[in-house]
């Protein structure tokens, strides 16, 4: 195995193993592996650690928050928020959606033939009070997830990014019903934290709802580890 092909096997590798850390099983995005298919050979064999803004803390269990609302509501699809759980390093949220028609795995970008592009599935985004928002979560890994691991394949200590960063943390389903849950770092400030989806393929451009932001940064500064 050549050094670039070398690099690649293990960026996958780790990837996978992030993945099945997190929750989650499917592939890597086909712009993460070109983002990733040149470069140095990795001068760090072992499997890069999960960033603090890339997931709840393995210790705690967070602390739940008021927030089932309706986020889009269309003659053949429906999409609403199921669910928050706010941590000390960010929140989760649980995203529903329910369809007449039958929404195929590759429209959901899971398949040897999933779709691609900015008509694929469901792209989510996070705005904050103070203005901050994120760049959206679709289909596969983030920007932010897709630099950490190259830079730390090539030996470097990935600077912390600027958030709020969105990112799929797992779900699935298949027919006319689909779940996810994403998790957002970090926790916002006092305010209104909007949420809008969108999903040109099937007709949906923007819908957006406010959640509260104070109530979500206070719930938490609350949760603690189950093992204080």
């Amino acid at each position: 195995m050549d050094r670039v092909g070398s690099l690649r096997w293990r960026l996958r590798s780790w990837w996978y193993a992030t993945l099945h850390t997190l929750g989650m099983n499917r592939a890597p995005s086909i712009a993460y592996l070109r983002a990733t298919r040149k470069g140095k050979a990795p001068v760090r064999d072992q499997p890069p650690p999960v960033p603090r803004w890339g997931a709840p803390p393995d210790d705690e269990v967070g602390v739940a928050v008021a927030a089932r609302m309706v986020l889009a509501s269309q003659p053949r699809l429906f999409i609403a928020v199921t669910d928050c759980v706010a941590y000390s390093n960010g929140f989760t949220l649980g995203i529903a959606v329910r369809s007449k028609d039958e929404i195929r795995p590759d429209m959901m970008g899971f398949g040897p033939h999933r779709e691609h592009g900015d008509d694929a599935g469901i792209q989510v985004s996070i705005r904050f009070s103070d203005g901050r928002d994120s760049r959206g979560a679709g289909l596969g890994p983030n920007r932010e997830v897709m630099a950490y691991y190259k830079e730390w394949s090539e030996g470097k200590d990935p600077p912390e990014p600027v958030g709020p960063i969105i990112g799929q943390q797992g779900g699935g389903g298949g027919g006319h019903r689909w779940d996810f849950h994403y998790f957002i770092w970090p926790l916002p400030p006092d305010g209104q934290v909007t949420i809008t989806c969108k999903w040109p393929g099937r007709g949906l451009q923007t819908a957006g709802k406010e959640l509260n932001g104070t109530a979500i940064r206070a719930a938490g500064l609350k949760s603690k580890s189950v093992w204080d």
